[in-house]
């Protein structure tokens, strides 16, 4: 009889502490992003519309390449719209939700009426405007020769700016298959370098619903490719 109250009392027990440690979803969530017409235009409303099928109200806030991954690294914010993986590494407080949400391109940009293919990334004498981020991504997505000089700028946005106003001859610039039509324009030329895919950033102690949130993902991209 000891034994079975002792067996009950330690089976009680557990199932009492695994309730305890039962995770909830939060009912609001912080994400932050970089300025960018993909992230405006696609995904923040593909994020938005995905976490209200899970009754989770979502809020965004612009910020600095890079400075993003360390608020969601440093539990400062729940999470980033979108990031490409390749840029990811060496963060230890991060992760990725699949399914990957939009195919992510480097380009690069160049000013009208000059040399602007791969070799340019070759010549020791070129300076690229990019991010640092992108700089990351570039080294280690690019297969080929990378001697080029990199000027970094932490706004995103501002990097077409700086080719058509003719402060720079050269910039990387990442875009996406929704938006690269946008690089067809006078103000200068554009080469595609590699594919990347973007996917949704966590902090990792949102593991336990990242399948959740992987399949409203999935259901949301599904609904707006019928659209």
């Amino acid at each position: 009889m000891r034994q079975f109250s002792a067996l009950y009392f330690l089976l009680f027990f557990v199932a009492c502490t695994a309730m305890a440690q039962k995770q909830e979803r939060p009912t609001d969530m912080i994400f932050s992003y970089v300025e960018h017409p993909t992230m405006i235009n696609y995904l923040i409303p593909l994020i938005k519309s995905s976490y209200q099928k899970l009754g989770i109200h979502t809020h965004f806030i612009p910020q600095p390449s890079n400075r993003n991954l360390r608020l969601v690294e440093n539990n400062k914010i729940d999470g980033d719209v979108g990031y490409m993986r390749i840029v990811l590494g060496g963060y230890n407080n991060l992760i990725t939700v699949e399914p990957p949400i939009v195919l992510g391109i480097f380009t690069l940009l160049c000013q009208p009426q000059i040399p602007c293919n791969i070799e340019v990334l070759a010549d020791e004498t070129v300076t690229l405007v990019s991010t640092s981020a992108t700089q990351k991504g570039l080294e280690k997505g690019y297969k080929g020769k990378l001697k080029a000089q990199f000027y970094p700028v932490n706004n995103i946005s501002i990097i077409p700016e700086f080719i058509s106003l003719k402060r720079f001859k050269y910039a990387i610039y990442p875009t996406s298959e929704k938006d690269l039509w946008r690089l067809n324009t006078a103000d200068y030329q554009f080469v595609k370098l590699f594919d990347s895919a973007l996917y949704h950033v966590l902090n990792k102690k949102y593991q336990f619903m990242a399948d959740d949130v992987g399949k409203a993902l999935q259901k949301t991209i599904d609904e707006m490719q019928v659209k």
